[in-house]
């Protein structure tokens, strides 16, 4: 039995200003991109079924483009007969029950399972003379509901397979969090081999967590954090009670975050050399990337031509310049970009606060800094 376990595909995110001749946001059609090339593997490889793990949307309310997407694409699977079950992550499900959930839209298409009633569903499917059973959870509006539908969870000893699907972060074992203000905790114990295979999402990075529970991970790249990741789906077998898992990689858009400059006791030309360097390095055409200039004196980082470097970059589909300025007694600089003048306002706030957990809300603050200034440029 072949089983492909996708996850976090997040049709409709867009980020940064470059756009497509159409005029559409390039980062939203590298998502469509993405997945598209998962169902073009899925119709080759003919999979028996096929479990999404949540997040197949970037937000409650996907634009026009991105449904129009989801259902075109989906009802290429539905077409060739491929079972699809797919829950309801975070970023798409309503707080209120009353906004309605875009899910709704799945209900009357073949071969589709959408779970986002915020309950636990069991799907059963008879493949080969065997008989597989999906035990899911999707997103719950409150932490407590979700709890109390883990308490649920049981496998079904009829069934020749069964299998755990849900969305969130796993702690207990180590923290596999995305930091988000509505993410679920799934509990550790639920780990177990009462399931012969446990398909999560909302960690954007593949990940083994026990010989039957994996992150998919997602399938494209959306912060920094992922640029140095592979993105794909999972090729999962079933066969005489064994496992067999195979990451499959997606043909992705390069985002490039090499080692930070080291700019202690650099001048103003020899960083912009070091600078230079490294975009020929990055060949930046059609690329994301980030340059980080690590404990630059303020004074140093004030010089830096920009000019040179945006003329140097017109080519890139993003890039970033990342300083973190070396505390010299006086003010910090201004800088060109709002993402590095907010960071650096909220590290001295957070360093003048008496704080027990200081390191976790920084990281915190200074990831939700990078998500907003993100999103603001893909507008």
């Amino acid at each position: 039995m072949k089983i492909l376990h996708v996850a976090d595909t997040h049709l409709g995110f867009s980020a940064y200003r470059k756009a497509t001749p159409d005029g559409i946001n390039q980062r939203e059609i590298d998502t469509y991109h993405a997945f598209e090339q998962f169902v073009d593997c899925a119709i080759h490889s003919k999979p028996d079924l096929i479990i999404h793990a949540g997040d197949l949307f970037d937000s409650v309310r996907p634009n026009n483009r991105a449904i129009t997407f989801a259902i075109k694409q989906i009802l290429r699977l539905s077409k060739k007969h491929i079972p699809l079950v797919i829950i309801a992550g975070n970023h798409e499900h309503p707080k209120l029950k009353e906004t309605g959930h875009i899910f709704s839209i799945f209900d009357h298409i073949d071969h589709v399972y959408p779970i986002y009633n915020a309950t636990y569903e069991q799907h059963s499917f008879n493949i080969h003379a065997e008989k597989i059973t999906i035990h899911a959870i999707p997103q719950c509006e409150v932490k407590k509901q979700f709890e109390d539908e883990i308490k649920k969870l049981k496998s079904d000893n009829t069934s020749d397979y069964n299998i755990f699907l849900s969305h969130g972060a796993v702690t207990g074992v180590k923290a596999f969090s995305m930091n988000e203000f509505n993410e679920l905790i799934i509990p550790a114990k639920v780990l177990s081999k009462d399931f012969d295979y446990i398909a999560l999402g909302h960690y954007h990075a593949f990940t083994r967590l026990a010989d039957n529970a994996f992150y998919a991970g997602s399938t494209e790249r959306f912060t920094f954090t992922d640029a140095h990741d592979k993105k794909g789906f999972i090729e999962v077998e079933l066969a005489g009670g064994k496992l067999k898992t195979t990451f499959i990689a997606l043909n992705i858009r390069e985002m490039i975050d090499p080692k930070p400059i080291k700019c202690t006791n650099l001048k103003l030309e020899q960083v912009m050399k070091k600078i230079t360097q490294t975009i020929q390095e990055i060949k930046p055409k059609e690329k994301t990337f980030r340059i980080t200039l690590d404990d630059i004196p303020s004074h140093v980082y004030r010089g830096i031509d920009f000019d040179k470097i945006r003329k140097m970059t017109g080519n890139a589909i993003h890039y970033e310049i990342k300083a973190n300025v070396a505390q010299e007694g006086g003010s910090p600089p201004s800088t060109t970009s709002r993402i590095d003048a907010l960071a650096h306002e909220f590290k001295q706030f957070i360093d003048s606060q008496e704080l027990k957990e200081k390191e976790v809300l920084l990281e915190l603050g200074l990831g939700y800094i990078e998500k907003i200034e993100a999103r603001e440029e893909g507008k």
